[in-house]
């Protein structure tokens, strides 16, 4: 078995995290791996940031990760990714890993592994509203982050990780590449420049004469910046580069055998191969009139015979001898004709092996081609279904949290899977989906969660505001400093001050009112938010303000006005009964009727 990468060695100068697996597909292609490690992955200069963000991720609409060293770093400080969250990566391999970590909606580019690949995303098309965490290391292009905020997103950028300098030594590289190397494997710009900053006058006149294998075309012109003279760009992923490499290897190896191989057979173009036989013979026909015009000249030339032999000149003799150089040359071009004859031959039954194997091939489409319209019916009716059920969650979870920014997310992605297939029959449901999506973009964006979050962080504060007989209490401790330090004028004063005290009696007093009472004041102004947070989520308005309303009231009666936590909390008290939680959401109903109706349609076709 040929196998071109045999015994060749290759310096691979990826991290040492991310070798292992490149470095095990060259030795099982007979190729010897160089690792030289030219970038070193650190812990991020912020953990406790990472940290945070992971802890938040349920307030965002998507995650990007530009390397799969991002995707590793977050999964040894994650367990459990959200289910709701998508996650966009630049390739295959990030792909992989990201399915690993147990996420189950990613976003990968089809054909171009980059950020412009992944920017050309019909996913990141449209990007109002939408929060964005973007998982990356240290430094970097801002062409993600831009581009989306430029769409319309808010962008959260992220250090999952460090790029630290190589720390291998010069002496260890020289070392690898003293027996040789066939290739240079470069994965990355920085990994180029580190390789070339390490290496001194010699090696890096070594490297320049090197053949590099680069992942991407930036990194190809990175490398020729360097002043490397032959650079291939390679296909991405691991599997991409040793294919290229193999494809490289062969090339080169069968021009080396042709190269060196004796000279034994014209090629199809020199032997004159694919032009009419009759082509091939019009030169015999030629050399035969010329050999019969030749005779005619000779013979009617009888009469200067004479003069020729007086002047030392045999034109007999002449003639026959250029007669005899035709009829060698008529022979040569006899002998040229039996070849062609027998690789004419020989291309005749080389074409009818062709065309059986044709029809094999033909044959073997058409029963694929039947297998894949059994399969595709069975896709399509699983896609509906799949259809039918998200327009069913998604409406509702519209309904009952009134969450259209998780709706919208729904109904895109169904958009998305729904544009890969031209069939009539979705089109109701396509024109529908798009009403819909119109309509939800353009309801008014009430955060629920966010304010029920707020009403249970009121609820939670109320046990530390302090009462107004706090307040009193306080004002008669300072009245009775000064009095001691105004001595019997002072005490006078408040004996005469008691004499006479003035009250409301159709009010209760604040300052009148036992700790129990307190207690359960404190309680009843919690179940009011409480209650507050459940009319919130059922959409009712009325009961929303007349609960927020009577926990204000009970806090300008009871609570101290002067504290500065108790005026936070009626701030906050007034910016939530602006809030306007009753609003009419659409149903979703002509997407799922449309949904419902092409189902029965395809299962009707399917059953005929």
């Amino acid at each position: 078995m040929n196998r071109p990468l045999a015994q060749r060695r290759f310096l691979v100068t990826r991290p040492e995290s991310q070798s292992e697996r490149l470095a095990a597909l060259l030795r099982e292609a007979g190729a010897e791996p160089l690792l030289a490690p030219m970038i070193a992955i650190g812990e991020s200069a912020d953990p406790a940031g990472l940290d945070a963000a992971l802890r938040r991720l349920d307030d965002f609409d998507l995650a990007v990760f530009v390397s799969p060293t991002a995707l590793d770093q977050v999964g040894t400080r994650i367990k459990h990714w959200p289910t709701e969250l998508a996650a966009a990566v630049i390739g295959p391999a990030s792909r992989e890993r990201a399915h690993e970590l147990g996420i189950l909606d990613v976003i990968c580019p089809d054909g171009r592994y980059d950020s412009e690949g992944l920017l050309e995303h019909p996913s990141l098309a449209r990007m109002d509203g939408k929060r964005v965490v973007l998982f990356r290391g240290n430094g970097g292009r801002e062409l993600l982050a831009d581009t989306l905020v430029a769409r319309g997103a808010t962008v959260e950028i992220v250090e999952a990780y460090r790029r630290l300098p190589p720390t291998m030594a010069r002496e260890e590289l020289s070392a690898l590449l003293a027996d040789g190397c066939d290739g240079v494997i470069v994965t990355s710009s920085e990994a180029v420049h580190n390789l070339f900053a390490l290496a001194d006058e010699a090696l890096a006149a070594k490297l320049h004469a090197s053949l590099f294998f680069a992942s991407h075309p930036a990194i190809a012109d990175a490398a020729r910046r360097a002043g490397v003279g032959r650079v291939i760009t390679t296909a991405a992923g691991d599997a991409g580069i040793v294919a290229s490499l193999t494809e490289c290897f062969a090339v080169n190896d069968s021009h080396i055998a042709a190269t060196a191989a004796p000279v034994t057979a014209a090629s199809p173009a020199e032997a004159g191969w694919g032009r009419p036989r009759m082509e091939r013979r019009r030169p015999l026909r030629v050399l035969r009139a010329v050999l019969w015009l030749a005779l005619g000249v000779g013979i009617g030339g009888a009469a200067l015979h004479t003069f020729y032999r007086y002047r030392g000149y045999d034109p007999q003799g002449e003639l026959v001898t250029r007669l005899a150089r035709l009829e060698t040359r008529q022979q040569l071009f006899s002998n040229d004709e039996a070849r062609d004859d027998a690789r004419l031959r020989e291309l005749d039954n080389r074409q009818i092996a062709v065309d059986q194997r044709l029809d094999e091939i033909r044959a073997q489409q058409a029963d694929l081609q039947a297998l894949y319209g059994a399969v595709a019916g069975d896709h399509e009716e699983t896609l509906l279904a799949d259809a039918e059920l998200t327009l069913s969650l998604a409406s509702q979870q519209l309904q009952l949290t009134g969450n259209v920014g998780a709706a919208l997310a729904a109904l895109y992605r169904l958009d998305e899977r729904l544009s890969g297939h031209d069939k009539p029959r979705l089109m109701p449901l396509r024109r529908a989906l798009a009403s819909d999506i119109e309509a939800l973009k353009r309801m008014p964006w009430i955060d629920y969660i966010g304010i029920s979050a707020r009403l249970d962080t009121l609820a939670g504060g109320i046990d530390a505001l302090p009462l107004a007989i706090d307040a009193k209490a306080r004002e008669e401790r300072e009245e009775a400093r000064s009095g001691e330090r105004n001595g019997l004028l002072g005490e006078l004063g408040r004996a005469l001050g008691a004499l006479v005290e003035i009250r409301r009696m159709d009010q209760p007093d604040a300052v009148l009112l036992a700790p129990e009472q307190a207690l359960y004041l404190r309680e009843h102004i919690k179940l009011r938010l409480l209650n507050a947070r459940l009319a919130l989520l059922q959409r009712d308005e009325s009961s929303f303000r007349r609960d927020l309303a009577a926990a204000d009231q009970e806090l300008r009666r009871r609570f101290d006005l002067k504290a500065k936590p108790v005026i936070a909390t009626l701030k906050t008290l007034g910016e939530l009964r602006a809030v306007q939680p009753a609003q009419a959401l659409p149903s979703l109903s002509d997407s799922l009727n449309a949904a419902r109706d092409a189902r029965r349609k395809a299962s009707r076709e399917d059953s005929k």
